[in-house]
């Protein structure tokens, strides 16, 4: 009966013992935040998904290191930069990992992203994105360089260089649209003659369209394609139209082999300081640098909102409230609109690479 008798005390101690110790672990533990993250890891924008996808465990590392209230946990997914795919991407992560804020590439998938995350009051930040209706409504943001900002940079160029003739090709695609009617615009108030060309994108075949926008005698052509659509329309420009140069904002980010730009000049969204450009590339999974320090930028700024407000469902407030903020691709500037905005840069590829030849 004794030997009974402490065998239960032994068991209820132990039992004892195993709860205290649970409790402590869970006492200990920090509240979790969890990010979901949308983007094309493969398909024809791979590259640069895989690039984001490196910025994104630096983001991860770096915020490890520090001493902060929660625990951050990532979820990426692979929407092929497909509209459907990030919509059921959205769903998995509302109803099954139950995110608290949810970061994607480019206006076409922000848009989708958008509804759902002001219906579900989520905070969204939108990397890239060129339409500022992404940034519609309390938890829709936008990180990255805006179109009216590039479209008064590329203008500027196009003054300096007296270019009086230009070709515009546009992908019927809203990031592109708004590019181009950006750009018209500008061209229209400095009296700049101009012809547009859309294109759908699902067309292939283009040397018809590229032979009658040639019969215009173009100075200059702007190219606001994705591919594959902007490597086929390049290559042929090359044929025939080979001493007129040709220009973009943003686009020529896509092409894996630059060398069929070789020394032409475009312009592009701000991108990560040479101070933290070698920390990059040990995590980048592909050449492109594109985005990755929009993305970093992004992630950061939600740690420091869910870190100051009072509560999770507060973060959004404290995001709103910051309205400057020095990131790794410069001085950001929110607006009224939730759109925090980096500045143009001018580029040039030389031997293959695109390279920022003037500030």
């Amino acid at each position: 009966m004794k030997k009974w008798l402490l065998s239960l005390c032994m068991v209820l101690a132990l039992a004892a013992c195993k709860d205290e110790k649970k409790e402590t672990m869970q006492t200990d533990s920090k509240p979790i935040i969890k990010i979901g993250v949308i983007l094309p890891l493969t398909g024809d924008m791979g590259n640069i998904g895989q690039a984001l996808k490196g910025a994104v465990n630096l983001a991860k590392d770096d915020i490890s290191k520090k001493k902060l209230r929660y625990d951050y946990q990532f979820i990426i997914e692979n929407n092929l930069f497909e509209a459907k795919t990030t919509a059921v991407i959205n769903q998995k992560f509302i109803s099954m990992d139950k995110v608290d804020a949810v970061v994607d590439f480019a206006s076409k998938i922000g848009m989708v992203t958008s509804s759902i995350a002001e219906k579900n009051k989520l905070i969204h930040i939108s990397v890239c994105a060129s339409d500022s209706k992404v940034a519609d409504g309390k938890y829709n943001f936008i990180h990255g360089t805006q179109p009216r900002g590039e479209a008064e940079r590329l203008v500027e160029k196009i003054i300096k260089e007296k270019l009086d003739n230009i070709v515009i090709f546009t992908a019927i695609d809203q990031a592109t649209i708004e590019f181009a009617d950006t750009i018209k615009k500008k061209l229209v108030e400095q009296n700049i003659k101009f012809k547009e060309f859309r294109t759908n994108p699902e067309e292939r075949e283009f040397n018809f369209l590229v032979n009658i926008a040639a019969e215009e005698n173009p100075e200059l052509y702007i190219v606001l394609e994705y591919s594959p659509a902007l490597n086929i329309i390049l290559k042929k420009l090359k044929e025939i139209a080979k001493n007129v140069p040709v220009t973009s904002i943003e686009t020529f980010n896509i092409l894996d082999d630059k060398s069929i730009l070789e020394g032409q000049w475009f312009i592009d969204a701000a991108e990560v300081d040479k101070d933290n450009l070698e920390r990059f590339r040990v995590y980048n999974k592909s050449d492109n640098i594109y985005g990755i320090g929009n993305i970093y930028d992004a992630i950061m700024l939600l740690v420091e909102a869910f870190e100051k407000a009072d509560n999770k469902e507060n973060a959004v407030n404290e995001l709103s409230s910051i309205k400057t903020y020095e990131g790794v691709v410069g001085e950001l500037q929110q607006d009224e609109n939730g759109i925090f905005n980096s500045k143009a840069v001018l580029k040039k590829i030389i031997n293959g690479q695109a390279v920022i030849v003037e500030e």
